[in-house]
């Protein structure tokens, strides 16, 4: 970007948060942006109908908060697309209105990806908030994958949406961007095509806050995840002609860990007889599958007392 776009105040980063009735966290989120000490970026905020004074708070802003808004609420893939098509900046970074970055975040990534043009993608540590039991723990453990990821990231995907930077140049080597089709793993779709072809850094440091909340919906949802990641491997089987051949047991792995996701749904539901059936075939390969079978052997309405301690810390 040339010094003369700099001053006509194109900035450097595009922040795209999109908003659905988010008004219980919105302020501390946006906030946390403001308070970045990297200061040169916009906020392409992306009302999806809400029906809530979200939009009264981010028009409290000034103009680096750049406000649009649909005439209907759509799926948030088509959301963030529209998003992404308002963005100015070089970079692109996502945040959900209900999560907060930590004030060097900008900083630390527009370092590193500015000072390696080899790199495309770059992704942090996060800290896990959970608010109904003011718990903080920090997401990932030890050294994870850099360079070309693709293959590691089938077996481990470790990117928290909200430290994501992708250089606005990548998306042109991929066909589409979030796919309207996927509800919940659309971000995952888009990375995963985007890493196929793009080298990843990884900062070790957390650099954003990741609240769990009495809003969300993962356990509710859980039965779903499994359609879309079907959907997705299928997608990302067809990216080329080798590709299926090329990391086959990687691809085997992601199919095994869909019948996890198929039986953590059966359970959710206190359907254990149908639950064991995903677990039955790979109790001897993977433990958690073994303690998952063991389980689905629990009289139902003991069960159904269990479930929510269960609940807990298995759908975490």
């Amino acid at each position: 970007m040339s010094s003369m776009e700099r001053i006509q105040g194109i900035p450097k980063v595009s922040v795209i948060m999109n908003c659905l009735n988010c008004s219980r966290y919105l302020k501390e989120a946006i906030d946390s942006v403001y308070a970045q000490t990297y200061k040169d970026w916009e906020i392409i905020f992306w009302d999806n109908a809400s029906t809530d004074n979200s939009a009264e708070i981010a028009k409290g802003y000034d103009e680096r908060l750049r406000y649009f808004s649909g005439e209907e609420t759509v799926r948030l893939g088509e959301a963030r697309n529209w998003a992404i098509a308002k963005a100015r900046g070089e970079y692109i970074a996502f945040l959900d209105c209900d999560d907060m970055w930590l004030p060097d975040k900008l900083k630390k990534q527009v370092h590193l990806i500015e000072n390696n043009l080899e790199i495309d993608f770059v992704y942090s540590n996060f800290i896990i908030f959970d608010m109904e039991y003011n718990k903080r723990t920090v997401a990932l453990k030890g050294k994870q994958p850099e360079g070309y990821v693709f293959e590691h990231f089938l077996y481990h995907y470790p990117v928290g949406l909200l430290t994501a930077m992708i250089r606005k140049e990548a998306f042109k080597s991929i066909d589409g961007l979030f796919d309207a089709n996927l509800k919940f793993s659309a971000d995952y779709d888009l990375f995963m095509r985007i890493l196929y072809k793009s080298k990843a850094a990884y900062i070790y440091e957390p650099t954003a806050i990741y609240r769990i909340h009495s809003d969300m919906n993962s356990i509710k949802n859980i039965k779903y995840f499994a359609d879309e990641n079907t959907y997705i491997i299928n997608k990302l089987k067809n990216l080329d002609e080798n590709i299926a051949e090329r990391y086959s047991k990687a691809f085997r792995y992601c199919e095994i860990q869909v019948e996890y996701l198929r039986g953590k749904a059966r359970m959710a539901n206190g359907e254990l007889r149908e639950a064991r059936k995903h677990f039955a075939p790979y109790k001897i390969v993977n433990f958690k599958f073994f303690i998952f079978y063991i389980s689905s052997y629990i009289p139902t309405r003991l069960w159904f007392l269990l479930r929510p301690i269960w609940a807990n810390g298995a759908f975490r």
